[in-house]
């Protein structure tokens, strides 16, 4: 079985393989499903009728609980161009208990219920129940066997874990199935990262895909990986401008498909620098009239932290200044989930007390903030053949990092 092993935040890109790709067109990129232009009023009305889904999650922590799939026709996407609906899938997870009437946020409705250009509030976007804001990056391979996802989702309930990071082959659909349904039947949030090795369009049915996900209980979806760094990007330097545009086009397909599109993320040692990078992004989204998208978008965040202060704002904290920049240019916040993040050294020790400061400090984190996944779980042990990991993974062969035990399995909050 060929296992393809993806580069972390932290390492040489150089080395990052190559998937088979369409060669990019950047005169079509992202504008030939555009809706015809129109003022940047994202409040302005839509023509079509939600259907309804299941009661939305309240905003008080603990954080809400992940609300049932529904089973309706995926939303359609303003388009010149006629678009099939993909068929309903079958499964159905049981469904979410009912948010009292007198809850302070019954007026909070599911997210299917929002107009496209109507914006979402952070408290109506899922959560998984008995949420604390602690994620981790999975495995950095696109599939597992299944004795090892059993494996490593046993590790990820007893240290309390509640969102896991993974990555699927770009448009496939069945690998990570099983990872799916074991990650929502455990109460665990699963967060798509849609693997490309560069910023180009996807291959095959982006939408088709995300039904797919979205009926097993998927809704978050990053697209794309550090496109501020040069060597992800297929003209061989960083171009927020194309970025926006190749973007914009997949976030498309994602929403088409129920599912919510994850910006970013980017890369804080990236050949362009990460906070100009996004705020040119955001501009280049609203020139090119696909602001709205962001109604309905989260920013993805690679939050490394090194062995800096812990107060240092481009180190953990770094998503203070993205908030700041998107809120410069939205006049509000927007989501935002750790991807990848963590500290490294010689000695664990060191490593323990700056990863307990991390997801200690999800207890009174920004709302904003859902959050914050250590790079990485496993590695080797998990089936990766790429080392180059290794030294930054919480379980080895024969080896369990001391924060595992002292910190993740005691549920030190």
């Amino acid at each position: 079985m060929l296992l393809i092993a993806i580069s972390g935040c932290q390492s040489a890109q150089a080395y990052l393989p190559t998937l088979v790709a369409t060669a990019a067109n950047p005169d079509s990129i992202g504008r030939a499903r555009l809706e015809p232009e129109i003022p940047d009023n994202d409040w302005l009305p839509v023509t079509w009728t939600p259907a309804p889904e299941t009661t939305p999650p309240t905003a008080t922590r603990p954080r809400s609980v992940i609300p049932s799939p529904p089973t309706e026709t995926p939303l359609p996407i303003p388009t010149n161009t006629p678009v099939t609906p993909s068929p309903t899938p079958s499964r159905t997870p049981s469904p979410t208990p009912p948010t009292p009437a007198t809850s302070p946020q019954a007026k909070i409705r599911p997210i299917s219920q929002y107009a496209l250009r109507e914006v979402i509030p952070l408290e109506a976007f899922p959560r998984p129940l008995g949420d604390n804001g602690w994620g981790i990056h999975w495995i950095p391979t696109v599939k597992q066997e299944r004795d090892v996802v059993d494996r490593f989702i046993n590790e990820v309930v007893r240290m309390h874990i509640k969102w896991v990071v993974f990555l699927n082959d770009g448009s496939n659909i069945g690998d990570n199935d099983y990872l799916v349904d074991r990650l929502v039947d455990a109460g665990i949030m699963p967060v798509m990262r849609l693997f490309r090795s560069n910023v180009s369009p996807y291959d095959g049915e982006m939408s088709a895909m995300v039904a797919h996900y979205r009926a097993r209980g998927v809704y978050y979806y990053q697209l794309y990986n550090e496109p501020n760094v040069n060597e992800e990007n297929t003209q061989g330097f960083a171009n927020a401008n194309q970025y926006a545009l190749t973007w914009a086009s997949a976030a498309r397909d994602v929403i088409e498909g129920g599912g919510l599109p994850g910006l970013g993320a980017l890369s804080p040692g990236g050949a362009f620098d990460h906070y100009t990078f996004l705020e040119r992004t955001i501009q280049a989204l609203r020139r090119n009239g696909d602001i709205w998208l962001l109604n309905r978008t989260w920013l993805s965040v690679h939050n490394y932290h090194g062995l800096r202060s812990l107060g240092d704002e481009d180190g953990f904290l770094l998503f203070r200044k993205y908030d700041e920049i998107i809120r410069n240019q939205l006049n509000r916040s927007i989501p935002m989930i750790g991807t990848e993040g963590g500290s490294y050294s010689i000695n664990p020790l060191v490593e323990k007390d700056l990863i307990m400061f991390q997801y200690g400090y999800m207890r009174q984190a920004e709302p904003y903030f859902f959050a914050f996944s250590h790079w990485l779980l496993a590695n080797g042990v998990a089936g990766s053949w790429d080392d180059r990991w290794e030294f930054q993974t919480l379980f080895r062969d024969g080896f369990v990092h001391p924060v595992v035990t002292d910190f993740f399995y005691a549920n030190r909050r």
